[in-house]
């Protein structure tokens, strides 16, 4: 018998999605020398922060999985310049309770606020103010990485830029981000002002997107996102609802109302069991869901809700994955160039005519990307569909929408990823291999690794 380090344990763990599940040795160090330990003994290590990639992105396929969330202090924060240092485990939770009373937000903000600072540089997330903001890259000041050599490197967009680039997307597998200095913005209130459109056909849909596109590469504050009905049919389907949201000013709030929301709870970690069997997505289920969502729905000029509320969309719906079942849930997230919409509507038909309608659907705006080899985003529009995990059992059910992606200059988000096809990887990421030249510097034993990486082919 195997006698474990008081900070080990062998358990199972999954993705978000619930898809892929791994039993392997989980070491959840305390402290920085606990990290520098666990690495230099450990032959193949995987890095994982709050568990929120969909897929496999923090999964092993052999080896150690490192749990860098018990590493979660706010090590300074200066409140006139707004730069915050932080462990990798904290948060963006965390940084918005600790930075929004005192008049300080984060500048990106994904789906959840739940995810860790090193996942969302690992990943390079977005929000819905990316045309204006950028991914969360562009404001990290710097960072430090511990190499799987044991030393510690400090990278920056100006000192080893290749090695912060590489690491910013590079899903972990650079080595393990202990600290990074995230540069927030300014904020009056702790309030959103939403505008909801509901548009009636594909067409009128992104029409509304590409203006509100010119509008957001203008203004880093307007967060726009499409919620897409595609159970409609005909010139219906793709009609949806449009939600422009934007940080409130103290002019925007009643008088009766504090700047602040009273705190809500936190981001929970507590996972709820799957529904048995396939749970509650049908093919019915879904069409009747997305089509009454869009009926009950009503255009509105202006609402105040809380700013993590009208942002951070799945932080109010954490059971998600579990209705649908226990196959689990797959998110297929795209991104084409602008000018390419007529691409994503082919996408859509594509599984539509394959009798998988999405149980959810999104439609967001992408500007820029960052110097990051392995980042998601480009100029246009990204496409991302949830669809139960079942229906994809044979692994090769998407690559005829892979090979749609490619062939007009998109990429899948690696972040979101569990079925992309391999072979297709080095078309939407070009520069692949000079993020493994980088890599293996900074990794020359080539000891982290993934089940996504084993399964992408990224490491070779």
């Amino acid at each position: 018998m195997n006698v474990l380090d008081p900070d080990e344990r062998r358990v199972t763990v999954s993705g978000w999605g619930r898809t892929t599940h791994r039993q392997c040795l989980v070491r959840r160090p305390l402290s920085e020398e606990d990290v520098v330990r666990a690495v230099r003994q450990a032959p193949r290590l995987t890095v994982r922060g709050a568990g929120l990639s969909y897929g496999d992105a923090a999964l092993p396929e052999r080896g150690t999985l490192l749990d860098m969330t018990a590493r979660r202090k706010v090590l300074s924060f200066d409140e006139t310049t707004g730069i915050i240092v932080v462990e990798s485990g904290v948060t963006l939770a965390d940084i918005v309770r600790e930075a929004m009373p005192k008049g300080w937000f984060p500048p990106v903000l994904p789906g959840t606020a739940g995810v860790t600072v090193g996942g969302a540089i690992a990943c390079d997330v977005h929000g819905k103010n990316h045309p204006g903001s950028g991914s969360f890259g562009l404001h990290v000041v710097w960072l430090s990485l511990l190499r799987s050599d044991g030393a510690v490197a400090h990278l920056s967009p100006g000192e080893d830029a290749d090695g912060f680039w590489a690491t910013v997307g590079g899903m972990g597998l650079t080595g393990v981000i202990l600290r990074a200095a995230i540069q927030l913005q300014r904020t009056q209130t702790g309030w959103a002002v939403r505008r909801r459109t509901r548009t009636h056909s594909w067409d009128e849909t992104v029409e509304l997107m590409i203006a509100l596109q010119a509008r957001q590469e203008l203004d880093p504050d307007l967060h726009v996102v499409a919620w897409l009905d595609t159970q409609a049919s005909g010139r219906r389907l793709g009609r949806g609802i449009v939600d422009e949201s934007r940080p409130a000013l103290i002019t925007d709030l009643p008088p009766t109302v504090d700047l602040m929301p009273k705190p809500a709870g936190g981001v929970g970690r507590r996972v709820a069991r799957s529904l048995p069997g396939p749970g509650v997505m049908f093919g019915a289920s879904i069409a009747a869901a997305t089509s009454t969502r869009w009926h009950l729905t009503k255009s509105e000029e202006k609402r105040i809700l809380p700013l993590t509320t009208a942002l951070c969309p799945l932080d109010q719906v954490r059971s998600w994955p579990a209705a649908f079942g226990r196959k689990g849930l797959v998110q297929y997230q795209l991104v084409v160039p602008a000018g390419a919409a007529p691409t994503l509507f082919q996408v859509l038909a594509t599984l539509i005519g394959r009798r998988m309608v999405p149980a959810l659907t999104t439609l967001k705006n992408l500007g820029y990307g960052t110097a990051g080899p392995l980042s998601f985003p480009i100029p246009g529009m990204t496409l991302a569909v949830d669809l139960p995990a079942r229906w994809l059992q044979n692994g090769t059910s998407l690559r005829a929408v892979d090979a749609i992606v490619a062939d007009a200059g998109g990429r899948v988000y690696l972040a979101k990823d569990s079925v992309a096809d391999p072979e297709l990887i080095p078309r939407m990421y070009p520069r692949l291999e000079a993020w493994r030249r980088t890599r293996t510097r900074l990794d020359p034993d080539h000891r982290l690794n993934s089940a996504l990486a084993q399964r992408l082919r990224l490491l070779t």
